[in-house]
């Protein structure tokens, strides 16, 4: 087997996402990884006489070693005196995910955020759904096996219904209206609000441009005028003692 690589450090992802990195980590380096950390009837035998026993305590072992360093000195000494996967597994989850009881609060707290979610002003459409998916992440992490989780198309409801209606109106009517409306995916929708976003964009540059480049011009036009050359030299006699001059000063004096 090839070399397992570095494990995910908990310190730097955060539990919750440490637990997601961690069990793809786990399984990567095989089933019976992951098996054994999840089985709560595993106990180390006093003797190994069967090829399964030597198969499960090998994997403890790997899944004990990998779990081990993952974790940074504090939780470290929460575990160091376990010796299977699936003690130091579920320590972990019970100090830094919560009991059922801790979960279910944080829950309701992250359902009534997911409720009271509204665009910022002036939020962009990628920090709108970045905004959007932490607080439904925080959700997924406390669910029990009870809780009803949005679906992809309820949460695109809920987004439709919560953009800026100054900025959005026309854009989320055209989609409303629209003959995919009822199957409309969560990545559909970032997709034709971000196509909206970046077209308003390049319909408000031109503008932009355009008046700079016209002032430029004058100001480029007006030093073919005589007398006008003649009152940039008088200009740069005057100023010429000046510590520093306007932008301005500096592009008439140097026609």
């Amino acid at each position: 087997m090839a070399h397992p690589g570095k494990a995910p450090s908990l310190e730097v992802l955060g539990y919750n996402y440490w637990k997601t990195r961690m069990k793809a980590y786990l399984l990567s380096q095989g089933s019976e990884i992951w098996d054994i950390t999840q089985n709560a009837a595993y106990v180390i035998p006093e003797q190994r006489t069967t090829p399964l026993q030597v198969d499960q305590y090998n994997a403890n072992n790997k899944a004990v070693n990998m779990l081990f360093a993952a974790v940074g000195d504090a939780e470290f000494q929460r575990v160091c005196h376990l010796t299977t996967a699936h003690e130091i597994w579920t320590t972990l989850a019970d100090h830094l995910e919560g009991t059922a009881q801790v979960k279910a609060s944080l829950f309701q707290t992250h359902r009534r955020e997911y409720e009271n979610f509204t665009q910022k002003p002036g939020e962009s459409v990628a920090e709108m759904f970045d905004h959007f998916q932490s607080i439904f992440n925080k959700l997924r992490a406390n669910k029990s096996l009870t809780d009803h989780l949005p679906t992809d198309h309820e949460q695109v409801l809920k987004l439709l219904h919560t953009l800026d209606p100054k900025v959005w109106e026309t854009t989320a009517s055209a989609i409303v209206e629209g003959s995919s409306y009822d199957t409309l995916t969560l990545a559909q929708l970032h997709s034709k609000l971000k196509a909206s976003e970046v077209d308003k964009q390049l319909r408000s540059t031109p503008q932009g441009g355009g008046s700079k480049s016209l002032a430029l011009a004058s100001a480029e036009g007006a030093c073919a005028n005589p007398v006008t050359a003649l009152l940039c030299l008088l200009c740069l006699c005057c100023r010429f003692q000046r510590s520093s001059w306007t932008l301005w000063e500096m592009k008439i004096c140097a026609c």
